[in-house]
């Protein structure tokens, strides 16, 4: 989840809790509770109330954010930090799984482009009784983190690829691990989907092989599509692999 950040100097940073400190004691709060969520001392909360302060426009637009957000309960942190460079203002924090590099953006836009190849197509024969999803990986994935899929899968209607939520790294972590194990045995490999086990596909152009009960493979998986018969408890599925989620969605549009 992507947070606000905000950054300030020295300075600033006093001025913005004295500021914070006065509008929450004049809201009603007491000076203890103040001192808890601001970080300070009770004697310093009781300074900086009856303090002066005259701040900047840019200031007090932080100041009102923050207070907005201490309305809603939600967690307030002041820390300090050393800087070597000159950053102020507001800035962004996230996990590191939500920061997009250029080339998380690439895979966020091939499967955005899968997706409307599919959008509105009839794949009812082809559905299993797991829900079907678009998995995308890095050039080089080192983890889940680096694997891109469909939050909640390929959303259907009527048999229909209908609609998608989002796309999250580190999701989908069935078809992400496969997918993760194939690209050890075949770079090419970067995309993989979930359809139904159905012999038949054997017989639509596409090069095939099997996975063994425990989803491995002996040879170098330079296949279309690979089976998995099934287990105890594990429904058989077939995967459409590709070197891009388009390439994927274009293959599961030869099986129609």
């Amino acid at each position: 989840m992507v947070d606000n950040l905000i950054i300030l100097d020295n300075d600033d940073a006093i001025l913005l809790k004295k500021v914070l400190a006065k509008n929450l004691y004049e809201k009603g709060l007491e000076q203890a509770k103040i001192a808890g969520i601001l970080n300070l001392t009770q004697p310093m909360v009781s300074n900086y109330i009856s303090s002066k302060v005259d701040i900047s426009d840019n200031l007090k637009m932080y100041a009102d954010k923050i207070l907005t957000k201490i309305e809603g309960n939600a967690n307030l942190y002041f820390q300090t930090s050393i800087s070597f460079s000159k950053h102020c203002g507001e800035k962004y924090i996230a996990d590191e799984s939500e920061v997009l590099s250029e080339e998380k953006k690439e895979i966020i836009r091939d499967l955005t482009d899968a997706f409307y190849l599919l959008k509105g197509k009839d794949i009812g024969h082809l559905l299993p009784e797991v829900k079907i999803n678009l998995v995308l990986s890095k050039k080089n994935p080192n983890t889940l983190l680096d694997i891109a899929s469909f939050l909640n899968g390929i959303i259907m209607l009527d048999n229909k690829v209908s609609s998608i939520n989002s796309i999250q790294f580190g999701k989908s972590k069935h078809l992400a691990s496969l997918l993760l194990y194939l690209k050890s045995i075949n770079k090419n490999i970067n995309a993989i989907m979930n359809l139904k086990f159905d012999i038949s596909l054997k017989n639509k152009g596409l090069s095939y092989s099997y996975l063994t009960q425990d989803y491995k493979i002996e040879d170098n998986c330079s296949f279309d599509i690979l089976l998995h018969k099934g287990d105890f408890g594990i429904e058989p599925c077939s995967y459409v692999l590709g070197n891009s989620a388009k390439e994927v969605a274009n293959k599961v549009l030869s099986l129609l």
